[in-house]
């Protein structure tokens, strides 16, 4: 059968990305003695330099294309002038350091602009790697890798992209800015393989001036994060071609229009058995941008959490780009993958139905478990998210989490052995001890609301609610407004103190002082963190507690308050109860209702379409 070679990624150069990466260059390459040569449009290696490319963008996942593609030889193809002696290494690990194996060395000689492909040697080395050494001055315009594949093992792929705003005008106007520079230019390989359909939940965006033939603008409802997605989705299968894939992304991000590329290079050749997989796109933090913070996530049956599957990573370091590796192999439970970028095929949405209305929190763990997904991850296929130092917000992580976790597990019947009532109970009885009463009053809300069935979900006025249990959140203010004596410069929220044995059993027992006068308690107040770091020891029988945010330097104070405290106790308690007689029953309702719920027939009314 005939073979061709086939793009699977291209070289990433920071003279070539993102003017915000220029700061972030070891992520593309190291060593890096290269000036950019405008005129020229290429970098250029001065003489007897050399550049590491052995890097997360620039390096090549062997092991993970070998298996889960259809590539069999593979190439390194650079575009160049002048002369250099370029390496091919393999790395691996047999135990704690990385093994680094030189496979091939080749000499570039060129005094004109020309391109060189370099068939890579056969090896079990996870990842390959090459090194540039100039010998004369060495101008690189660009490359890729590639690989060979039977032309009949390469499909037509086709991406819609929905991504969902929420007045977040700089940050999806740069977005689509980038997408029609790169991507939906003249001359793109994803030119007629993509189309981008923008779901406008603010109804701020102007569709004449951001709309070209590869772009629509929705006008929406602001029905939250769910809701965008399902009308992403909607949108998607009327196309009149229909997408193979439809890729979900957030508006608030960062992207590198290679991860789009990227995506489509594997999708294109995928063996059958990862044809039905989900592309899970790394989520990096927009404030340390070296830091892959999570690829896929997981539910935690022990506690009902959320969290990645994989250890938080600095990728400039080649030993992490080897434990990255090694942990995408892991076997877990329950995994999801985030929606700031999940590319699912469209036999997925057409099968088992559109999200369920959530407004936000939970949309994507439900789909991703309901679908049974598997997913693939490969490096650059990646975005950059805002909002990590400082991100806790009560509402969200306390109402909005705990309410769906409840409703996605009755609806779906996902997660049948993870206790997620479990997890509620000591964190409510931690924000009564840590004078956090609208917390804790938050928490009960999201049983409460659960409680009240399916109906209650289709029709919740969404923002409403958001905004409703916002207004419960900490009013904090700058530390400037704060007492001058406390000085929260010098302040450290996430310091630790100890209890003694009979510090612990006082604390218990007296719900932290609220069951004593207040004359036995301490005067000076503790400070604590705002967010999850809770340290039972500094709370210990303080009539006042500062919660400091250090990441934005504002506080506010918290004062024991023993008529809330008695008063939401003994709403828990009634909470509880009704828990117990009921949750059957509701549970039974949602299930009933779930695929009413994830129908395009409820979408439409939901939607008013």
């Amino acid at each position: 059968m005939e073979k061709i070679q086939v793009k699977i990624q291209n070289l990433i150069l920071v003279g070539n990305a993102d003017a915000n990466f220029r700061g972030y260059g070891d992520l593309m390459h190291k060593n890096q003695r290269m000036i950019v040569d405008a005129g020229k449009n290429c970098h250029i290696i001065k003489k007897y330099c050399m550049v590491d490319f052995a890097t997360y963008f620039n390096c090549l996942q062997l092991e993970s294309w070998k298996t889960k593609t259809y590539g069999e030889k593979f190439f390194l193809n650079l575009d160049f002038s002048g002369k250099a002696t370029v390496e091919i290494f393999g790395f691996y690990k047999n135990s704690k350091n990385v093994n680094r194996e030189l496979l091939l060395r080749q000499s570039l000689v060129s005094k004109e602009r020309t391109q060189a492909t370099i068939a890579l040697p056969e090896t079990d080395s996870i990842l390959l790697g090459f090194e540039i050494t100039a010998l004369e001055d060495f101008s690189l315009y660009g490359g890729s890798y590639s690989t060979e594949v039977e032309a009949a093992h390469v499909r037509d792929i086709y991406i819609s992209i929905a991504s969902t705003t929420f007045k977040k005008e700089s940050y999806i106007k740069k977005n689509i800015a980038n997408l029609k520079r790169d991507v939906l230019c003249e001359g793109s390989e994803l030119k007629d393989h993509i189309f981008v359909n923008i779901v406008d939940n603010g109804r701020t965006l102007n569709p004449a001036e951001l709309e070209c033939p590869g772009i629509k603008i929705h006008p929406n409802a602001n029905v939250g994060g769910s809701g965008g997605y399902a009308r992403g989705m909607m949108e998607s299968l009327k196309m009149p071609k229909r997408p193979t894939h439809v890729l979900l992304m957030d508006d608030d991000i960062l992207l590198m229009s290679e991860s789009l590329f990227r995506t489509y290079f594997l999708l294109r050749i995928l063996r059958p058995e990862f044809e039905n997989h989900f592309v899970s796109g790394a989520m990096f933090d927009y404030d340390n941008r070296e830091t892959q913070y999570e690829d896929v996530g997981y539910v935690h049956i022990e506690e009902g959490s959320y969290g990645p599957l994989k250890d938080r990573m600095d990728m400039r370091w080649l030993d992490n780009l080897l434990r990255n590796e090694e942990m995408a192999k892991r076997q877990q439970e329950h995994c999801y993958a985030g929606w700031w970028f999940c590319c699912i095929p469209t036999t997925a949405i057409e099968k088992n139905g559109l999200p369920l209305p959530l407004f936000v929190r939970g949309d994507d763990v439900e789909f991703s478990l309901r679908n049974h997904a598997q997913f693939l991850t490969m490096n650059g296929i990646s975005v950059w998210h805002v909002g990590f130092a400082g991100k806790f917000n009560a509402a969200m992580e306390l109402y909005q989490v705990h309410r769906n976790s409840l409703i996605i597990q009755a609806a779906s019947g996902i997660c049948q052995d993870v206790d997620f009532l479990a997890r509620l109970k000591p964190m409510f009885w931690k924000e009564i001890t840590r004078f956090s009463y609208n917390n804790a009053s938050q928490i009960l809300d999201s049983i409460e609301d659960y409680l009240k069935g399916p109906q209650f979900l289709e029709t919740l006025n969404g923002e409403a609610s958001i905004k409703a249990h916002g207004a419960m959140n900490d009013k904090l203010i700058p530390f400037q407004n704060m007492p001058a004596a406390y000085d929260l410069n010098n302040a450290d929220p996430y310091s630790y103190k100890r209890m003694n044995k009979l510090q612990k059993l006082i604390y218990i027992a007296t719900i932290n002082g609220h069951l004593v006068p207040n004359f036995m308690l301490r005067g000076w107040p503790e400070v604590i963190a705002f967010d999850w770091f809770f340290v039972p020891g500094k709370n210990f029988w303080r009539k006042k507690l500062i919660a400091v945010n250090p990441f934005e330097r504002s506080a506010c104070e918290r004062t024991i308050n023993r008529k809330r405290c008695f008063a939401l106790i003994k709403r828990y308690v009634g909470v509880m109860r009704n828990y117990k007689k009921n949750h059957a029953a509701v549970e039974q309702a949602y299930r009933e209702a779930f695929s009413t719920m994830v129908s395009n027939e409820f979408w439409e009314e939901y939607l008013h379409l």
